[in-house]
């Protein structure tokens, strides 16, 4: 598919966690230490069966009190601060190389403070030419929101465009917003290995397979 429509691709558009930074072991442990807060415990196994990009959903599938989500981002934002995960081996490079040829953007649903401070600090907010977080839009992933914001802010069209993600919850804004999309290997793991609308890589794989050398 991607191959077919290669000619015509302008917009790569990215997600963040599990993407481009090596966020699982952070999230995970920022997860169990603000359960634990509330009396839930959990484990690796039971954090990737409920984790989603919309936290609420986890909140829910962890059963914790709808009247305490609003503690319960406090509570994670105050933790997620105290770490600093780093980027995949070879992300600053592909993301030089593909910006040369297409416009770059990320969407994402982390908070902005805490998405722009990962960009900072990993050198590498300056390739996006747009940054949409959790904060600039209403309706989380799987909604399509983000991404048409996204596509606006850069001027390109749904059909010119790419989204490259590593969870299901990507897959579905992706298809939902009519762009295609390329999955990336991540330890969130809820891309299926053989879908027909995708297939997955790694992140170094991507100049390769828009035909950058």
């Amino acid at each position: 598919m991607i191959n077919k429509t290669l000619n015509n691709v302008k917009a790569l558009l990215f997600d963040l966690d599990g993407t481009l930074l090596d966020s699982f072991p952070v999230h995970y442990e920022v997860y169990k230490t603000m359960f634990a807060r509330f009396g839930i415990q959990i484990n690796k196994e039971k954090f990737l069966n409920t984790y989603s990009p919309d936290w609420y959903k986890t909140y829910e599938a962890m059963e914790l009190p709808k009247e305490n989500w609003e503690l319960a981002n406090l509570y994670w934002l105050e933790e997620a601060e105290k770490h600093s995960p780093g980027l995949f081996p070879g992300v600053h490079e592909t993301l030089s190389k593909l910006s040369r040829r297409f416009a770059l953007g990320l969407v994402t649903s982390g908070s902005k403070n805490r998405v722009i401070n990962d960009l900072d600090r990993t050198g590498i907010k300056h390739f996006f030419k747009t940054i949409i977080t959790g904060d600039d839009i209403r309706t989380p992933k799987p909604s399509p929101e983000g991404l048409n914001l996204a596509l606006g802010k850069i001027e390109k069209k749904a059909t010119e465009s790419i989204y490259i993600g590593d969870t299901s919850v990507d897959y579905e804004m992706a298809k939902a917003g009519g762009v295609y999309f390329i999955g990336v290997n991540s330890a969130f793991n809820s891309l299926s290995n053989n879908h027909p609308d995708y297939n997955i890589h790694s992140i170094t794989d991507l100049p390769g397979l828009m035909g950058i050398k």
